[in-house]
């Protein structure tokens, strides 16, 4: 009898537990404004994700040597520079074009303004100090999948 009185609240108390530590939204870190402002960030790769497991699946290639060796410089007052580096895709495009950012959702959106390949909308899947990984997720012509975009240092 001295047994089932300690084992009820024992059960009780780790359901509880148990609910209360189920309940609780899964969130992954905000990413760290300073690792997005470190310094200027590259095109490393592109493409499709059908199974949206991170790892591309299809590789884009149809962007431009001249668009890959493209830079992004975020700054810390939400201004950024986008820069054509050694290769232009039209001699006649300026070096440089300014872009304004910024982080929504709760910063798990990154949002851009300016004439740069990277505008509008992107959702963040990491950052490091190395690797700046966004995707789109997209349907073209009734298929569904996650554009991902990886930038690096």
């Amino acid at each position: 009898m001295r047994k089932q009185v300690l084992i009820v609240p024992f059960l009780f108390s780790l359901t509880f537990l148990a609910i209360f530590m189920g309940c609780g939204k899964s969130s992954s870190p905000a990413p760290s404004t300073s690792l997005i402002t470190q310094s200027a960030w590259k095109y490393d790769t592109s493409g499709a994700d059908f199974d949206k497991n991170g790892s591309i699946d299809f590789a884009d290639t149809l962007l431009k040597a001249c668009q890959k060796d493209n830079t992004y410089l975020f700054k810390n007052d939400s201004s950024g520079v986008s820069d054509e580096a050694t290769t232009k895709c039209n001699a006649a495009d300026p070096q440089s074009v300014p872009f304004v950012w910024g982080l929504r959702n709760n910063q798990t959106v990154l949002v851009l303004a300016g004439n740069t390949v990277l505008s509008g909308s992107l959702n963040i899947s990491s950052v490091s100090a190395s690797k700046f990984v966004l995707y789109k997720d997209t349907t073209i012509t009734g298929i569904s999948f996650r554009y991902l975009i990886t930038l690096k240092h």
